[in-house]
């Protein structure tokens, strides 16, 4: 999952009712925050690696995906969340956590089998729905449009941010078709090489780049949008 993620960003119990919880830029931070740290540990060296499976790649991620370890991630996000924003109560907490926990369960249906229950488990899990590369793309950029259309119906602004937000959707589709969609054609034909891509220390940075251009670009629209009711 890569852009699909963003679709339960926009999930707060006061969206569209008020003055939101949570901010829509701390949201999308929230639902990428195991990729984070996937891309941290990518730089230092100690996740990453790549392993091909009868021609499908499967990711050695057993700190950043693990069942056991994106349960803490989340309750982690949670605190982090508490302290940035004091006043948010239990119900602020309980929300970060619910979007960092989505980022594993959305996984859980696109991945390959490569995640583990904990660190060293034996057992990994993966629906493997990006092995039907095009149904996997109806669905990332169906959730990520009901989340736009949701967010744009919640919140009034000016024509600026309509425009910024359909500039923002559109790349985010096509980071969606470079990243995840043309890899899964190449898995499907027998001619992905995982070694093509970006590896390493240019990984990790490329993912904390995006993540961050993502939330920055969001955040610039959000100030330009209030809430209906």
């Amino acid at each position: 999952m890569f852009m699909g993620h963003y679709g339960p960003a926009v999930w707060d119990t006061q969206r569209g009712k008020g003055t939101p919880l949570v901010p829509l830029w701390v949201g999308f931070l929230a639902v990428q925050f195991i990729d984070v740290v996937f891309a941290i540990l990518v730089i230092l060296g100690l996740e990453g690696e790549t392993r091909m499976v009868e021609g499908a790649p499967l990711f050695t991620i057993p700190y950043s995906h693990s069942f056991l370890t994106s349960l803490g991630w989340a309750a982690l996000g949670g605190v982090l969340f508490k302290l940035y924003r004091q006043k948010s109560g239990a119900k602020g907490f309980w929300v970060i956590f619910g979007l960092v926990f989505s980022h594993w369960v959305l996984d859980l249906i696109v991945h390959r089998p490569d995640l583990p229950l904990w660190p060293g488990s034996s057992t990994e899990l993966g629906f493997s729905l990006w092995n039907a590369p095009l149904i996997a793309f109806a669905m990332e950029i169906g959730l990520l449009t009901a989340a736009f259309i949701f967010w744009m119906r919640a919140t009034t602004g000016s024509r600026k941010t309509e425009v910024g937000l359909g500039l923002l959707f559109a790349f985010m589709v096509l980071l969606q078709i470079i990243f995840v969609l043309i890899p899964g054609f190449e898995v499907q034909a027998g001619t992905f090489d995982p070694k093509t891509g970006p590896q390493g220390v240019t990984l990790g940075v490329l993912m904390l780049t995006t993540y961050t251009i993502l939330c920055t670009a969001v955040a610039w629209i959000e100030r330009g949008r209030t809430p209906k009711l």
